[in-house]
């Protein structure tokens, strides 16, 4: 059984999500929660395979979440989806680049289910938005070009590949992941994976360089 904490401010939204997963598969769910100091609690007495939070809640942010997870308690196996309200919130971008694992778009009607996005992120994929995209492709030709020599970026761990790069190129012209999936006749996960690689080593570079996308 999967277990996951769901922390959002409306109550009733918080209600349908949890008849959707429940509907979804076997899942135990943690709460729901409004506020941070109530995740807070939960997360200190559990280890959830996964954290569903708003972008915002009455007393924080999913940020303090992710810092709480992966700073404070030093947890990295519960994974993080975090659930925006417009996929250009800035908030976003701050999230991705603290930890979080993927985001759900809850404003876009084209977007799958929430509980397609929770099963994709435990399954290792990620969704993202072509502003994050272009984003992503600044800091890394960034990245490029200031590398001591094109042996170094070539064999750094954290240089994107060339199929990420062009996945990266695509996405930001506004392609969707499943279009472009079908056109490449591959499974939409092996995609969905790819960018969660990528988020993999934009978080680990910026780590390294105390750096933010947002001040590109």
């Amino acid at each position: 059984m999967k277990t996951v904490l769901l922390a959002g401010h409306a109550p009733a939204q918080n209600q349908a999500w949890i008849q959707e997963l429940q509907a979804s598969g076997d899942w135990r769910i943690l709460g729901p929660v409004q506020s941070f100091g109530a995740a807070r609690v939960l997360l200190q007495r559990h280890h959830p395979d996964l954290l569903i939070a708003e972008l915002r809640l009455i007393d924080g942010t999913a940020l303090d979440m992710i810092r709480l997870l992966r700073v404070r308690l030093h947890d990295t196996s519960t994974q993080v989806l975090v659930v925006a309200r417009g996929e250009g919130d800035l908030l976003l971008l701050d999230a991705l680049q603290e930890g979080a694992d993927s985001f759900y778009d809850a404003a876009d009607p084209k977007a799958d289910p929430l509980a397609v996005h929770a099963n994709d992120t435990l399954a290792g994929g990620a969704d993202i938005a072509p502003w994050i995209a272009r984003r992503l492709l600044d800091h890394f030709e960034r990245r490029r070009e200031v590398a001591s020599s094109a042996v170094d970026e070539l064999i750094s761990p954290l240089a994107l590949s060339a199929d990420e790069v062009l996945l990266l190129r695509l996405l930001a012209r506004g392609r969707r992941l499943g279009d472009i999936a079908k056109s490449d006749r591959v499974a939409p996960r092996v995609l969905s994976a790819r960018v969660r690689a990528i988020y993999r080593k934009m978080q680990w570079d910026l780590r390294a360089g105390d750096l933010s996308l947002l001040a590109a």
